[in-house]
């Protein structure tokens, strides 16, 4: 089956096309991620700095009733 050169050249435009936009989506999705990606290492990092930080505090003094102040 032989396909006619203006048919086939219309077929090479639209899958030239398609390619074009498959390949933008994937740039686009990529950056997506990429970005994802970096927040998720920022809020693991802040997550370990807030632990580190509660570790550090001191243990909160009890409370004691005051005997003489009922």
């Amino acid at each position: 089956m032989t396909v006619p050169p203006r048919k086939r050249t219309a077929l090479e435009k639209s899958r030239a096309a398609e390619r074009a936009a498959h390949a933008a989506e994937v740039a686009k999705l990529s950056a997506r991620v990429r970005e994802l990606e970096d927040t998720n290492n920022t809020l693991g990092k802040a997550i370990g700095l807030l632990h580190a930080m509660s570790e550090e505090e001191p243990a909160p003094t009890p409370t004691t009733s005051d005997p003489s102040g009922s």
